[in-house]
């Protein structure tokens, strides 16, 4: 059993590394992703969006891992996560 959670990320994701931070999050603290979306503006002043869906193990890591990247920006799609 897995439990997941899609969520979403806005603005300069790429240039400012925010992406990488998220995924080095979800990794670091026993999740995995899955980029479901992902556009990337092509201009200085475009911004970048991003879909992932997290999975973790346990609803315990899951939620750990989405207090810590709340904190970078990213957004919760489906308020809790599901079970699989």
């Amino acid at each position: 059993m897995e439990f997941t959670q899609v969520v979403e990320l806005e603005g300069h994701i790429i240039d400012s590394l925010t992406l990488p931070k998220v995924y080095d999050e979800i990794l670091d603290r026993g999740g995995n992703y899955t980029t479901e979306e992902i556009s990337m503006g092509k201009r200085r002043e475009d911004q970048s969006y991003a879909r992932i869906k997290i999975s973790a193990p346990t609803n315990d890591i899951l939620n750990n891992i989405l207090d810590r990247i709340t904190k970078l920006g990213v957004v919760l799609i489906h308020k809790g996560g599901t079970k699989k």
